[in-house]
């Protein structure tokens, strides 16, 4: 079966700096995958090479997509295969809410079913009342769901996020991982996440990918994940293993 998004043999260099390099793995549809390691690793790079954000970079190897190498997709079609949730760190766009999730619909030339998908997105997130609020008055963590919402309401059967519980407290971050649980498992979207949170993996399961200094040093089940010292290799830092009292889960500590 051909995969859903594969890369093989990816490099990138930025201004003569390598920042991933021969990269090789292969995502089915339908999968929830983590992407994990520490500060510099090439995380948000890659899953913004999956969006074809860092065209300007010089590139070798190639991505694919439904078996099609990236390039060969007009912007248009790649935005209906693929939607992407930044950080809600750096420049805030101009509009409200509403303006962004609507914007989000460009890719679809029929604008029958913006309205539809707009509702939608706004409720799955909870952001109703605070459709017409600018992003620029909103919370960090209200403005990570903003972004979400313009995602879901592009309605792709991808969805590609940049931390999104960075900016959530607690009880917003479990109800966004069980909105994604339900997205994954129930409505078969493929998610990948860029995350930090080293306990995720064991929370959400599927696959898990782990880079450090723009290689690929895990690829896998995120089971897996927790044995033979991945972490430990690609943090250059040891940790503490648990059991969670309720579910069993693995939890990881920093030692």
């Amino acid at each position: 079966m051909t995969p859903l998004l594969e890369a093989r043999d990816f490099s990138l260099t930025i201004d003569g700096r390598p920042i991933l390099k021969n990269l090789s793995f292969a995502v089915p549809a339908g999968a929830r995958l983590s992407i994990m390691g520490p500060n510099g690793a090439g995380k948000s790079t890659l899953i913004k090479c999956f969006l074809r954000l860092r065209e300007g970079a010089k590139t070798t190897g190639e991505i694919l997509l439904n078996g099609q190498s990236l390039r060969v997709y007009p912007r248009q079609e790649l935005a209906r295969l693929i939607g992407y949730a930044p950080q809600a760190g750096g420049w805030i766009p101009p509009y409200t809410i509403r303006e962004l999730a609507l914007l989000s619909r460009y890719p679809y030339p029929d604008r029958s079913r913006d309205q539809a998908a707009l509702t939608r997105a706004l409720e799955l997130t909870g952001l109703e009342e605070l459709a017409n609020r600018p992003l620029a008055n909103l919370s960090g963590g209200e403005r990570q769901k903003a972004y979400l919402a313009a995602a879901l309401a592009q309605e792709t059967p991808i969805l590609a996020l940049d931390e999104p519980t960075s900016f959530l407290d607690p009880r917003h971050a479990s109800e966004l991982d069980n909105l994604l649980k339900d997205l994954n498992l129930n409505q078969k979207l493929t998610i990948i996440t860029v995350t930090h949170d080293l306990g995720q993996p064991a929370l959400t399961g599927g696959l898990a990918l782990v880079l450090r200094q723009g290689t690929l040093r895990y690829f896998g089940e995120a089971d897996r994940l927790y044995q033979d010292r991945i972490l430990e290799e690609a943090f250059d830092h040891p940790f503490v293993y648990l059991t969670h009292p309720k579910d069993g889960r693995v939890v990881v500590l920093s030692q």
